[in-house]
């Protein structure tokens, strides 16, 4: 600052390296139109001279308005990088959040669509879950909403009437392999039984013979009456019911071929039922 009542110089706005160059070129323009017609009217060579410095000068001046133009260049992009960088990063930014968002979309959409399977499950009405649930299921908080935590409840009781059902059954497969091995034994015993009833019938015939009573023959009479004709079967049946009632000394014996008689008795059974 100058002293109080000092005149200071006036001070001048720096000018830019763009109007630098335009009053350069502008001068060397001028100074090229003044050497032209200058050499037209035969100037002495002193005055061109001094118009060829005036002129280096200004080609001096552009070479600097020039440089520091391009050194502004550089500053300036190198500031539009620095600011460029921020929105770059701000854009990937936007660009990632849009993707997420897309996918959050499409995430909600396909859980708004989701069919789920529980309504198509046939829960036990709520009157038979609050009388049958054990306390510690219907005790049980899983969630805020009251319709919700029923519907879980009632869910959770499924699942334990479905884990005794099973432990049940797998008692009950247990029972059955037991009861079908016991029949199979059964089964086996009862396949050899014929066999061996008939080997002891044969043993026992002398047996028989001797005390007089000829029960297997009786047994293979009955068996045969049973294939005769119902005319026949009836005097059969009232003979043999008046011998044994009265003691009648009357002999009764059915001959004949019994495949032949069971043959009959097959074909008279097809004509019954058809």
């Amino acid at each position: 600052m100058g002293e109080p009542g000092e005149i200071l110089p006036e001070h001048k706005p720096e000018r830019s390296p763009h109007e630098v160059l335009q009053q350069s070129k502008a001068s060397v323009e001028e100074i090229v139109s003044k050497m032209l017609s200058m050499k037209k009217e035969s100037t002495p060579k002193s005055e061109i001279r001094e118009l060829v410095t005036q002129i280096f000068i200004n080609f001096v001046s552009l070479r600097q308005a020039n440089r520091s133009i391009l050194l502004e260049e550089d500053r300036v992009k190198g500031e539009t990088e620095r600011a460029k960088a921020p929105v770059d990063f701000t854009t990937l930014q936007l660009h990632n959040l849009m993707y997420e968002k897309s996918h959050y979309v499409k995430a909600i959409k396909a859980c708004k669509d989701f069919r789920s399977k529980y309504p198509d499950i046939e829960l036990v009405p709520e009157e038979e879950f609050f009388r049958d649930a054990p306390e510690e299921i219907k005790n049980t908080v899983m969630s805020n909403d009251n319709s919700h935590n029923l519907m879980l409840k009632r869910f959770n009781f499924e699942l334990f009437q479905r884990k005794e059902l099973c432990k049940l059954r797998e008692k009950l497969e247990q029972k059955k392999k037991a009861l079908q091995e016991t029949i199979a034994n059964r089964k086996k015993f009862l396949s050899s039984l014929p066999s061996h009833l008939k080997s002891l019938k044969k043993a026992s015939l002398p047996v028989q013979h001797q005390l007089g009573v000829l029960h297997t023959k009786k047994l293979k009479q009955a068996q045969y009456a049973e294939l005769l004709p119902p005319p026949l079967y009836v005097i059969y049946s009232q003979l043999m019911a008046q011998k044994e009632a009265f003691g009648e000394n009357v002999d009764l014996e059915i001959v004949g071929s019994v495949k032949d008689a069971q043959a009959v008795a097959r074909q008279q059974a097809n004509k019954d039922t058809g």
